[in-house]
């Protein structure tokens, strides 16, 4: 709609009132108002109805199309999550060139015969069999600390020996070593468990070629069983949901069910990975070294070719060459080796401990493969392993976190299903700034922040308002006074954050506000079909808070992302001559902002609101009805169409937004939504039995209520459900008939038939119309009580449609809001 009326000519004109009877016209676009009747369809609308099928509009020929998206994008995460596990493969086989060094430990290996001065080697001592040296070691140590620092804190108290003990407990220093001393244990243990594992598995395999077979079969399975589990997502989440809100037995047992697949799903996948890493790691490893060569029972051909590590080292030659291209010929590569050095200028200390490390770790690993290889055997496939990961870090680095998502796919068939460009051909986009507010209501987009990670970073202040806040309709607290909180959402379990798209700016609270017309145009401006596919990006692997738990990795890795990464408002420089790029960098807060690794912090939920991008899925993942922008702004009168799956009539999405305002905003609802709730309940419990007109079931398609600003400040809510009483259309009621689960069906059918979208499309017209018009005299209806009366009356005056002996109310000249 706001599309069309930025096209329009006519300022106001609103595309929805044009009927489509051509013929009536002479054979042009007709221009007489629809009929209050509902008789017929409006041109627009009859262009959503022909695309109802919006994801698949050609039907079969947009189905392989899709799968290819679908496909090139599980390719480019198998590929990422290959530059993981090859460096590990990579370390794992230098480690242990022969079968037997898996049941060593590598650390005594290399670390006892230097420490030992020569007495120790792995000739002359038993404990190098047993692998877990350093884990014990460790081990020991850590429990000789705690026991110390145990001992020195007690000492002021029991013996008053002079000595100082902290207050603190969590953050003493005694706390933190003992932390990094347990995190340093765990992790050398589950390194050290890897050659046992190994040793394992490799014995398995080896005793029969039956073995070798049946490891990818069950591989197979599971990985039919996580992607079955991950495309019946929405399905079994409703399940869950159901279950919440019903107490039925049966409804519980499914939820139960859709809970253990996920978490059988969820496990799948990483398994699957470690997996990989062991197959890639015994690839590399050799039963025995002969004369000349080594053993290698379980490695594949392509690895025996002699020229395979000529033509890594061909293609680590070309793929350097491309990186020198990007990174020193271009402009914007040399930007992005200033932020790397004016990263490491700007935390020299951190720098210098990370090269450190760095040095240390080569050394080790040099050490390693020398000790371990003292007949100068088994250096062929270090070779060929170190080059195979130099190749994929190096392409690894070029690939983007949004090219191969789904939200570019859910984008297009969104602008064309809605009509989202600039112009009807859709030749040209619809900048978010270039919308036409003179011809159309000012649009609010709506989508979620996902936050998991606690905010560490404060906000600028100067971005904690929208500048021109009173341009953009928001309250200025500057002039009112009030501050309200703005609470980091993950420490309050909400793992989300409102964030706003509009046309004069975007961001939220947490990230800070910018102007829409300051978001970078590389690749391309930011425009009103990107935001449209972000607040409706429902399917996720993080979906705000929405709980998946398990599943997240899943539905990364098999590319069922319909989020969006987008650089933190907080951190895009609204001056023309910053150095956006340059700024951006050196603000660079996480870990996976430096590496890019935009796809692991997704698929495990390492997301915050401080980062250097965030992560933005559907609004409904947090305010699924759109109230809480419009309750922010203070709209004096709000029009909300809850069209959510709510078999149970929980209204969750109602109170959902209710708690946030109360809490955010000191704002309170008083509407009364039991008698829709019990009116619809009663209906779905004896839907043959006939409700006479004149019965007030009738009028539960709506609630009406008042909204309390504070200060004397009151605002009207009409708040239409999609519910179904009995007086709709007859094909209306005949679908509900044959559909029970009307309206209410999943969310997950993207794919309605004309007569699916008739049903919900003349059901919603029908509660509008029952909610905004005057009762028919002719006919019976119920009287309405007179709270209610008077808020629809004062609903209709400010909306302009009262009848003439309405009493004005003064509403101060707000506009209204909807959603």
């Amino acid at each position: 709609m706001i599309a069309a009326m930025s096209r329009a000519g006519t300022e106001g004109q609103f595309p929805f009132s044009k009927t489509t009877d051509a013929h009536e016209q002479g054979g042009n676009l007709a221009t007489t108002p629809a009929s209050s009747d509902d008789v017929r369809d409006s041109e627009p609308v009859s262009h959503i109805r022909d695309h109802s099928r919006y994801l698949i509009p050609r039907g079969m020929a947009d189905i392989l199309p899709s799968l290819a998206i679908i496909l090139r994008g599980i390719a480019v995460n198998a590929f990422l999550v290959l530059a993981l596990i090859m460096p590990l493969a990579a370390v794992t086989v230098i480690a242990n060139p022969v079968t037997q060094d898996l049941h060593r430990s590598i650390f005594f290996q290399v670390l006892a015969p230097p420490l030992s001065f020569g007495s120790m080697t792995c000739a002359s001592s038993s404990w190098c069999e047993f692998p877990f040296v350093a884990t014990l070691l460790l081990a020991v140590v850590t429990f000789l600390y705690l026991l110390v620092w145990g001992l020195w804190r007690s000492l002021p108290e029991r013996h008053g020996i002079k000595g100082e003990m902290s207050d603190r407990e969590v953050r003493s220093r005694g706390t933190k070593w003992s932390a990094r001393l347990i995190g340093v244990t765990i992790a050398t243990f589950v390194a050290e468990a890897q050659g046992p594992v190994l040793a394992l598995l490799h014995d398995y395999l080896t005793r029969s070629a039956v073995h070798q077979t049946t490891v990818p079969t069950i591989a197979a399975v599971l990985g039919a069983f996580a992607v079955m589990t991950a495309g019946l997502r929405t399905t079994l989440v409703d399940w869950i949901q159901k279950a919440l809100k019903d107490a039925n037995i049966a409804v519980k047992l499914r939820a139960v069910a859709s809970k253990g697949a996920f978490m059988a799903a969820g496990l799948i996948v990483p398994l699957l990975i470690y997996a990989a890493y062991l197959a890639l790691s015994l690839w590399g490893i050799a039963d025995w070294f002969g004369t000349t060569k080594g053993h290698y029972s379980l490695r594949p051909g392509f690895l025996a070719d002699e020229s395979l590590a000529s033509t890594l080292w061909v293609a680590v030659g070309v793929l350097l060459l491309w990186e020198f291209f990007v990174f020193v010929l271009r402009k914007e590569g040399r930007d992005t080796l200033g932020v790397f050095f004016g990263l490491m200028a700007a935390n020299k200390r951190k720098a210098a401990w990370g090269a450190i490390s760095l040095v240390l770790a080569i050394v080790f690993l040099i050490a390693a493969a020398i000790v371990t290889r003292q007949n100068g055997k088994g250096y062929d496939l270090v070779e060929v392993y170190l080059l195979a990961t130099a190749v994929v870090l190096m392409l690894t680095i070029n690939f983007s976190e949004n090219a191969n998502g789904l939200h570019r796919l859910y984008r297009e068939r969104l602008s064309v299903a809605f009509r989202l460009g600039a112009d009807l051909e859709r030749s040209r986009p619809l900048p978010l700034a270039d919308l036409n507010e003179e011809k159309a209501p000012y649009l609010l987009i709506n989508t979620t922040l996902n936050a998991r990670q606690r905010t560490i970073f404060q906000l600028d202040q100067k971005r904690n308002v929208q500048p021109g806040a009173s341009a953009a309709g928001i309250v200025d607290t500057k002039k009112t006074g009030r501050n309200p909180r703005r609470p980091d959402p993950a420490k309050r379990g909400r793992n989300a954050e409102f964030f706003l798209f509009s046309r004069n700016f975007v961001g939220s609270d947490l990230t800070g506000y910018v102007p829409t017309s300051s978001l970078p145009d590389k690749p391309q401006k930011f425009d009103l079909a990107t935001a449209v596919a972000i607040s409706g990006a429902a399917v996720s692997s993080s979906m705000g808070r929405v709980q998946i738990g398990l599943l997240r990795p899943t539905l990364a890795l098999l590319n069922l992302r319909l989020g969006y990464w987008m650089l933190n408002p907080r951190f895009i420089e609204t001056q023309p001559h910053q150095n956006m790029q340059g700024g951006l960098g050196l603000k660079y807060r996480r870990w996976y902002d430096f590496f890019r690794a935009y796809l692991v912090a997704e698929s495990f939920g390492l997301l915050s609101g401080d980062a250097a991008k965030v992560y933005l899925t559907d609004g409904g993942h947090i305010d699924n009805i759109g109230l809480y922008q419009l309750l922010k702004r203070k709209c004096r009168v709000i029009i909300v169409a809850d069209a959510e799956a709510d078999p149970a009539m929980t209204f969750g999405a109602l109170v959902d937004a209710e708690r946030f305002a109360r809490i955010d905003l000191g704002v309170r609802i008083d509407i009364k939504w039991q008698p829709v709730r019990v009116a619809a309940l009663s209906r779905n419990a004896s839907r043959e039995q006939y409700i006479p007109e004149a019965s007030p079931a009738h009028d539960c398609h709506f609630a009406i209520g008042e909204i309390d600003y504070g200060a004397g400040e009151k605002g009207v809510l009409l708040y239409i459900k999609a519910t179904a009483t009995g007086d709709e259309p007859d094909y209306v009621l005949d679908y509900e008939r044959r559909f029970p689960a009307f309206p209410h069906e999943t969310t997950g059918d993207q794919f309605f038939s004309e007569e699916q979208m008739e049903a919900y499309r003349a059901l919603g017209f029908h509660a509008a119309w029952r909610a905004l018009a005057e009762p028919d005299p002719k006919k019976p209806s119920a009287p309405r009580p007179d709270d209610i009366a008077r808020l629809l009356a004062d609903l209709k005056t400010r909306l302009g449609i009262a009848p003439p002996a309405a009493v004005v109310v003064d509403d101060g000249g707000a506009m209204p809001g909807i959603a």
